[in-house]
């Protein structure tokens, strides 16, 4: 008690005097300047910050505001089911809470904040889990380590984590759900597709010319059919002219000559392209990784 009233009143006094605290020493150099009792190890030195499970830091989230960022607390137990502000509580530790959520501090050096949190997402070529980070395979929530789990629950993944797998990661827009899955590595272009234009150019030839030629019957001429003079009236069809035909008239079976000429096109020609319809790639030039999400060790 001695001890204790003379470290109090020592602290008092010195705050009175210079607006800084000492404890075992006169002369604070400091807001707060503690100074080892003594250094030949027969005592324990240090600073025990304040120690509770991670359930017990839960029960407190309504207390821990804005205004407490800063606060230190060693966790013993990790939270067994998280919420916003304790998702980060997978494992024993010393914990600092930065106004919305408590981050672990970075293990050996409690002058440095880890940058690891749960929901932190990176780019490995590590093939499998390591140190609090798993692979997002799509794999079944239930899978994982208990503190992984918790950690899952609290970033709103209850059944399976993303399937990074073959996959781009993208910035969320709107309303998205974030770790939705979404778009395509291959895609088939459609007539809708294509730019709405007219292809404009001028078409020009001439069908293949035999110079002058006639046309027979088997060629698009006449069939010459009719009587001979003083037939028996039986009548008969030629197939070549002869004189006496059609009552001594005659008649060729072929068009008169009109010299070299052509034939005019009309109608719809099927161009074939020669194309397969095979499915673009969509995707650029790429490097393999695996993608991990931090839940937590």
């Amino acid at each position: 008690m001695k001890t204790t009233l003379t470290v109090v009143l020592a602290s008092v006094l010195s705050s009175y005097v210079s607006g800084q605290v000492g404890i075992n020493t006169a002369n604070p150099i400091t807001s707060l300047d503690i100074v080892a009792k003594r250094t030949d190890g027969s005592t324990a030195e240090g600073i025990l910050p304040p120690r509770l499970s991670g359930d017990e830091i839960k029960a407190g989230d309504a207390q821990y505001v804005n205004s407490h960022a800063g606060t230190i607390v060693y966790a013993t137990a990790p939270v067994n089911v998280a919420s916003n502000k304790t998702a980060n509580l997978t494992s024993s530790g010393l914990y600092y809470f930065d106004g919305n959520v408590w981050q672990k501090m970075m293990p050996g050096d409690p002058r440095k904040f880890n940058v690891q949190t749960a929901g932190d997402i990176k780019n490995s070529v590590q093939d499998t889990d390591h140190n609090g980070w798993y692979l997002l395979n799509g794999r079944s929530i239930s899978s994982l380590p208990a503190a992984a789990q918790n950690s899952a629950s609290g970033l709103g993944f209850t059944s399976i984590l993303p399937d990074a797998t073959d996959r781009i990661l993208k910035t969320r827009v709107g309303a998205e759900l974030l770790g939705s899955e979404g778009g395509s590595n291959h895609i088939s272009i459609t007539r809708s597709n294509l730019p709405d234009i007219n292809l404009i150019g001028i078409v020009s030839g001439t069908a293949e010319s035999a110079g002058s030629h006639a046309h027979t019957a088997d060629e698009g001429g006449y069939l010459v059919g009719g009587t001979s003079v003083g037939n028996n009236g039986s009548g008969h069809y030629q197939g070549t002219a002869i004189p006496t035909s059609w009552g001594g008239v005659g008649m060729l079976n072929k068009t008169s000559t009109t010299g070299a000429h052509t034939h005019s096109l009309s109608g719809v020609a099927t161009i074939p392209t020669g194309g397969q319809g095979m499915k673009l790639d969509n995707r650029s030039a790429y490097l393999v990784v695996n993608t991990f999400i931090y839940l937590g060790e």
